[in-house]
């Protein structure tokens, strides 16, 4: 039960089953991965969106939800990501188990065939997509973007990654900039739609207890003799020659200190999770070092948090400060990464560490969702071990491997968002 089964289509084109009979619906999605690119992040993140609002079939909002209904009140919706220096579009759709079906429909391949519909047979007009639908979710996507920029924690933390990594892939946000949204046009969405088609690796997935048979005899007939690869591995930079610092201002009452780090970018499932443990051990858990030490016992920020992004080879340390103590939470947060690379690690911080970790990988089997999204950022890597075996893996790390990833740690940005 929950255990990832893969199928190759063709070349670039998986197709994964996870099996799992206790949830009443069922979920399934198609990813169309491609490299992320200033030149092309905003375009297909608005493309995904127009894509699952229509298609030649149902050509309007209002048919394809009502269809939707007649399939006992399934969803459709399209999830943008960015997983190391790729940008995932991913059409998901989820809906009744087909042993609920009243009348005995098979409704995961009818779903199949909708998200198939959708994105290889979209509404369009004269060659075009329908200007009215593009507004609307340029406006829709334009908001989205507003959003983070009004969360500050999160902006600060996007504006340390552009720093730190502005000549590499990595600095591009999943939906693009606000001036290259207002930029795309209905030209450039025929375009992008064309080339993800032609060029994104694909991996699709069922999740649930339905007919995969049905489900996996749709995709295959849609992208069979149809190959393609991922493109582009994630620019790994080990060494900083000079750490870099920049400072906002902005009107805000409590100011973000954000601290970037390259650490090693970790070639094994093992080595995935063991920098996973390494990350709440520094900042990721009540029991970790930045949060006794830097929040509670020196009073020095209103939050200390730490995370690895494993398809990256980076690390972020962010806190919230009042702005004359920004150096002191600066010096602190540095004497307990040095503490770590030291061997400094007690037992329990170890044993709280595994708990932790361990406890999120199996509460990821608790929906289909949660499943879908651990799979999700793991979509890169060629065999992604499950949830539970992570747990076990998890389980195993000694502190040992935790120092060894530690000593990689290397400090590259520093950046400031204080209030006026």
């Amino acid at each position: 039960m929950s255990e990832l089964i893969r199928k190759q289509i063709c070349e670039g084109v998986t197709f994964d089953t996870i099996e799992d009979s206790r949830f009443k619906a069922g979920r399934m999605n198609i990813k169309l991965i491609t490299p992320i690119s200033r030149a092309t992040a905003a375009e297909n993140a608005l493309l995904a969106c127009v894509l699952a609002r229509s298609c030649k079939k149902y050509p309007d909002f209002t048919s394809l939800s009502r269809r939707l209904n007649e399939l006992y009140g399934a969803a459709l919706f399209p999830v943008i990501r960015k997983v190391g220096e790729h940008q995932v579009i991913a059409f998901v759709a989820s809906g009744l188990e087909d042993r609920y079906a009243l009348r005995g429909e098979c409704i995961s391949a009818e779903l199949a065939e909708l998200l198939c519909s959708v994105i290889f047979e979209p509404k369009l007009i004269d060659g075009h997509f329908d200007e009215e639908d593009v507004e609307q979710e340029r406006r829709q996507m334009l908001e989205q973007i507003d959003a983070e920029f009004n969360d500050k924690r999160g902006y600060a933390m996007k504006r340390c990654i552009e720093i730190m990594c502005r000549d590499e892939l990595y600095s591009v946000s999943r939906y693009g900039n606000r001036e290259e949204m207002l930029a795309v046009t209905g030209d450039d969405l025929v375009s992008a739609w064309k080339k993800l088609l032609d060029n994104a690796a694909v991996s699709a997935m069922r999740l649930g207890s339905g007919s995969v048979q049905g489900v996996y005899d749709t995709i295959e007939s849609r992208f069979a003799g149809r190959p393609r690869r991922i493109k582009g591995a994630a620019k790994i930079i080990s060494e900083v020659s000079e750490v870099k610092r920049a400072v906002e201002t902005d009107e805000i009452s409590q100011s973000k200190h954000i601290m970037g780090y390259r650490i090693k970018y970790p070639e094994t499932a093992r080595e995935c999770i063991a920098t996973s443990m390494m990350s709440v051990m520094l900042g990721g858990a009540p029991t970790s070092k930045l949060f006794l030490n830097v929040r509670e016992k020196q009073s020095l920020c209103y939050y200390c948090a730490c995370a690895a992004d494993n398809e990256k080879g980076i690390m972020i340390i962010d806190s919230g400060v009042e702005t004359d103590k920004i150096e002191k939470t600066e010096k602190a947060v540095t004497e307990q990464v040095q503490l770590m690379k030291n061997g400094d690690i007690t037992d329990d911080e170890l044993i709280h560490a595994k708990l932790l970790l361990k406890n999120a990988y199996i509460s990821s089997l608790d929906s289909l969702g949660a499943m879908d999204n651990y799979y999700c950022t793991r979509v890169l890597r060629e065999s992604p071990v499950s949830p539970r075996q992570s747990a076990e893996i998890a389980e195993s790390i000694t502190r040992d491997e935790i120092i060894e990833l530690a000593s990689h740690i290397k400090l590259d940005t520093v950046f400031s968002l204080v209030g006026n």
